[in-house]
C-alpha cells in the first residue's frame, strides 16, 4: 500500500488540550517532526502528548520552553 502524508497545524490560542492530528481506523501512523513557534512576544511552554486507541496518554514533551519570537522543533 502507498503511503499517504498528512500536515497538520493548528494555532493555539488558549491553555486548553488541542487535538492535532487523529489518526484514520485502521491505520498506523508516524509523526515525522514537531514545529512550534511563539508568536506573541512573550515566553512560553507547550506540553505535548500521545493518546493511543485505549486512551493511554504517553508524554512526548513535557512543559517544554519555547522563547519569545522563536521557534522550535521539539520532535524530528
Amino acid at each position: 500500500m502507498p503511503n499517504s502524508y498528512t500536515n497538520a497545524k493548528v494555532d493555539l490560542t488558549t491553555t486548553d488540550a488541542t487535538t492535532l492530528y487523529t489518526a484514520p481506523a485502521a491505520t498506523t501512523s508516524l509523526v515525522k517532526s514537531i514545529l512550534v513557534s511563539e508568536d506573541t512576544g512573550s515566553a512560553d511552554t507547550i506540553t505535548v502528548t500521545i493518546t493511543d486507541a485505549d486512551a493511554a496518554v504517553f508524554s512526548l514533551f513535557k512543559v517544554t520552553a519555547v522563547a519569545a519570537q522563536y521557534h522550535s522543533r521539539v520532535a524530528q
